[in-house]
């Protein structure tokens, strides 16, 4: 289910991914130096979870959320009684995976707002409930699309609350920018020469306006094409670690793979099994 929000030159798609709302089975109670490549938002019910990030430990315990943007490669370990409410969700905004700007994990009390716990819960209930042979009726679409929708309005107010206040316009130099560092994804010098040919700013200015946009170098927004299309390639299972490594333009499979773990915290292969987790 895609939902598409146009606000003056910018152009968001959502995508709805795993939803869960119960006990937290036993193979994702501890994982480590894993990366996600869409939102992810935890309820804790019950119990309580750890999680680590690079920008440090937060312990999350019953009636608060955690909010982690993609991206960020967490560790986690959660208690043998831990019950939760976990939702993901993708976004694409010019071939970009998240909101400027991304901001670090932070917990959020539910108490705060009463209504994104419901919005969530209708959410989870809906997608859990649903039966196969429904989903493809017009009608259970749009019902989709409104739990979806009634759930992202508040996760929006949520994060701008928190100081993620989403863009509204952006300088089209960077828009220029970001296009032609996207368009053929692949491990590389950036060519700050063609840069300079398209927008007539020098490498210095380049980094300055496109990391005071976005919170990113040119060199980690290529870095981001880059693992896009990797994951794209390990989940359709229809290329080879050398394959992709050569697409990608990579020296050789042990060098994509090493690159890809620093990433990730996991080897491609690892990562493709512990993609469908909490």
């Amino acid at each position: 289910m895609l939902i598409m929000a146009i606000l003056t030159e910018t152009e968001y798609h959502y995508e709805i991914g795993l939803t869960y709302d119960g006990a937290v089975v036993p193979e994702s109670r501890k994982l480590q130096d894993h990366m996600d490549l869409r939102y992810l938002s935890w309820y804790l019910r019950a119990g309580s979870v750890e999680v680590k990030t690079e920008a440090g430990t937060l312990r999350v315990e019953p009636g608060e959320w955690v909010f982690m943007d993609p991206l960020t490669t967490r560790s986690h370990i959660f208690s043998k009684d831990a019950e939760l409410i976990s939702i993901r969700f993708g976004l694409n905004w010019r071939g970009l995976s998240f909101i400027p700007p991304r901001l670090a994990p932070r917990v959020y009390r539910s108490a705060d707002d009463a209504e994104l716990l419901r919005s969530a819960e209708a959410l989870c209930a809906f997608e859990a409930g649903t039966d196969l042979d429904c989903q493809s009726l017009l009608s259970t679409q749009c019902l989709r699309s409104r739990c979806f929708s009634d759930w992202l309005y508040h996760w929006h107010l949520t994060r701008e609350a928190m100081g993620g206040v989403t863009p509204i316009s952006m300088d089209h130099r960077v828009l220029e920018i970001m296009s032609r560092i996207g368009q053929n994804p692949g491990l590389g010098l950036i060519d700050y020469e063609e840069l300079r040919r398209a927008v007539g700013l020098s490498k210095a200015q380049v980094n300055r306006i496109f990391k005071t946009a976005t919170g990113l170098t040119p060199r980690q927004w290529s870095d981001v094409h880059i693992m896009k299309a990797a994951v794209e390639w390990i989940k359709a299972e229809q290329l080879s670690v050398k394959e992709i490594a050569a697409k990608l333009h990579f020296h050789d499979a042990s060098h994509f793979i090493k690159w890809f773990r620093k990433r990730a915290g996991c080897t491609p292969n690892t990562w493709r099994s512990r993609s469908g987790r909490i």
